[in-house]
């Protein structure tokens, strides 16, 4: 058997190193204190995300804990037989964002099995109270299934996952678990040429449940639910905040609701569709506004939190 490093880093996609392949729990293996493993994480330059406001909150790190799915299997990963049986849900924690402990020690078998790794941060967000992770019999790649994006801003979280490479159980050696932004960043601002002010924004008729399905390559998959046709959500913000909504292609309900107020304090209500707007995952979008003689043009610019150009014009 091989000690097992867990070594984490974060880009802009983070990296994040783990190891393992047995537990003091196994009895298939002769298990010595000295075969700990033991974690620890490198963080990576950070790509440029956008200014503290108050909103959601974009994470520039792992935080202080994150989840880990293992899934032990012999043969070649089909995506469709596979369970975490090695570890479901099995939580590593972090004082300085660079070392990482979990409750149980982990060990590589001597064997000719193989491993995948699936991991989530932050712990928060994934508790079960919105959104569920799928159970520990489940077939195939760690599902986050009937995900509602909060309608308080303040409470939308930035969702991150993350796959590894597949690994041979005898060779050991460390593992990489490459982390993802999973949501999409949506935020204003005033453009240089805004004859008043802008008093609130708000988002209308976006679908805002979904279930995400974790990918063995470069990031997983969003299905999103359709629209309820009685009381969907609204999300309602101004210039200083930040919505972390579903990716996804906009459907023709999709709307901003602009409330401008002039120079003369006459307030105006200015509406623009999204229709057919594409959100991609770990994209922040920031629509410039320029409103003048009661026409408004947005200009989205996508920041890779990775920023896209386009106009939006009244």
């Amino acid at each position: 058997m091989k000690k097992i490093n867990i070594i984490t880093a974060i880009m802009l996609s983070g990296i994040i190193g783990l190891t393992s392949c047995g537990s003091e729990e196994d009895t298939t293996d002769v298990i010595t204190k000295d075969r700990a493993v033991v974690f620890s994480s490198v963080v990576g330059e950070v790509s440029e995300t956008p200014a503290a406001k108050t909103r959601a909150t974009l994470a520039s790190t792992l935080g202080t804990d994150i989840g880990i799915m293992g899934y032990r299997y012999s043969g070649t990963w089909t995506g469709t037989t596979e369970t975490p049986n090695f570890m479901y849900q099995v939580n590593a924690t972090s004082t300085d964002h660079t070392n990482w402990t979990t409750a149980i020690q982990y060990y590589w078998p001597n064997t000719d099995e193989h491993m995948r790794f699936f991991g989530y941060a932050p712990l928060s967000a994934f508790a079960g109270t919105n959104g569920t992770l799928s159970a520990k019999s489940a077939l195939g790649p760690t599902k986050f299934t009937s995900y509602k994006v909060p309608t308080n801003i303040a409470d939308q979280q930035d969702l991150m996952f993350g796959e590894s490479t597949e690994y041979t159980c005898s060779n050991g050696g460390n593992v990489t678990l490459a982390f993802h932004h999973i949501l999409s960043a949506i935020s204003f601002k005033s453009g240089n040429n805004v004859d008043g002010s802008i008093e609130s924004i708000k988002l209308k008729g976006i679908p805002y449940v979904g279930t995400y399905t974790a990918n063995t390559a470069t990031g997983g998959t969003w299905a999103v639910d359709a629209l309820p046709t009685e009381m969907p959500n609204e999300y309602t913000g101004n210039l200083s905040g930040t919505f972390l909504m579903i990716p996804q292609t906009l459907p023709s309900t999709a709307y901003v609701v602009i409330t401008y107020k002039d120079v003369n304090s006459n307030t105006q209500t200015l509406t623009y569709s999204l229709k057919d707007q594409v959100w991609n995952a770990g994209n922040a979008y920031e629509y410039s506004i320029n409103i003048a003689d009661n026409k408004a043009i947005l200009t989205p610019t996508i920041k890779a939190w990775t920023v896209v150009s386009g106009n939006i014009q009244y």
